[in-house]
């Protein structure tokens, strides 16, 4: 039989880290290994392939096209991998739990507090699925998830800022736990405001490069429309970036003024960003745990919710101050 060519099987599960979680790091830190031996790892990939897999950036890293065609492959392939090993010891199923969460929620959020999870819980196994796409739990993509947007039934007033994804495929049997509030706040360098025009109020904004994130292109018009600020017009020169973490690293660097959500600051400000102005405007929804009510009972499901309610509740900023107010938006749990 004909030698198979092959990539090296040992780069595999650090170059599929990487690339859904955005960064050598958290790869790093999922697998237990060193961010060098991950570096080591694409750096044998790419040696093999004869092409780079993936750009490196300041602070980050993206996939190329080549590099995102190839991570679609072993993706699927790891995944079928796993299930069919599972199929030999199908105990172990029950203490595997995949999640589905936000880009920016995972990097930002949820990956820094997940070792709390692991040391109270280190017999349940668990898998980060980074992504803003609706969760599909009806083909099994995951167990529970992570999302942000509207609420089935719930009232939003026109004028808070939109939000475009979607959280689930179907909410038929869903369990949504309220997490956050959305509340987009703006971000700069202070450097950036040291020679610049003034900034006191809103409208003073439109002096500076607004940057934009992609996933939410229409966090900035509608903040400022809500404030009663004219947004400037967003061109193809406009600078936008894919996700809020790398908006935020973006105005870290000076390189302009990004609109976030608040829950993405706590922790992260400091000498190097700052809110340059006190407005908190709400957006219509909020972060969201999602859970198929069929799998409430489980046990790791159970638990991690669990934790996660526990943990928000702990972290919670608790405060209105400088928030524009819009009518109460109702019920914090919503079972489709």
């Amino acid at each position: 039989m004909a030698r198979r060519s092959l990539p090296p099987l040992h780069s595999l599960p650090g170059f599929e880290a990487a690339a859904r979680l955005g960064s050598f790091t958290l790869a790093a830190e999922e697998l237990h290994l060193t961010q060098g031996a991950i570096s080591r790892q694409v750096k044998d990939l790419e040696e093999f392939l004869g092409a780079p897999v993936f750009r490196r950036l300041t602070r980050r890293i993206e996939l190329t096209p080549k590099g995102e065609e190839f991570f679609r492959v072993v993706e699927a392939l790891l995944h079928d991998l796993e299930r069919a090993s599972l199929d030999f010891k199908p105990a172990a199923a029950a203490k595997r739990l995949t999640i589905s969460v936000l880009p920016t929620i995972a990097n930002v959020w949820l990956l820094p507090r997940l070792h709390l999870f692991s040391e109270a819980h280190p017999d349940i196994e668990v898998r980060v699925l980074s992504s803003i796409e609706a969760v599909d739990f009806q083909r099994g993509e995951a167990d529970i998830a992570i999302k942000v947007g509207r609420l089935p039934g719930r009232h939003y007033d026109r004028r808070q800022p939109r939000i475009s994804l979607g959280m689930v495929a179907s909410w038929d049997g869903v369990c949504a736990d309220e997490l956050f509030p959305d509340v987009l706040v703006p971000v700069c360098a202070p450097s950036l405001l040291a020679n610049g025009p003034r900034l006191h109020e809103p409208a003073d904004l439109v002096g500076y490069p607004l940057l934009h994130t992609a996933s939410r292109k229409y966090a900035w018009p509608d903040w400022l429309t809500a404030l009663g600020v004219q947004p400037p017009p967003i061109t193809p020169e406009s600078p936008a970036y894919g996700h809020f973490f790398m908006a935020i690293d973006a105005a870290r660097l000076g390189l302009g003024i990004s609109i976030v959500p608040e829950v993405l600051l706590m922790g992260h400000e400091g000498d190097d960003l700052i809110r340059p102005l006190p407005q908190r405007v709400p957006s219509a929804g909020e972060y969201y745990l999602l859970t198929p009510e069929s799998r409430l009972d489980d046990p790791a499901v159970a638990e991690f919710r669990r934790w996660i309610l526990s943990e928000v509740d702990r972290t919670s900023m608790g405060t209105s101050s400088g928030l524009h107010q819009f009518p109460d938006a109702g019920q914090r749990r919503f079972a489709a």
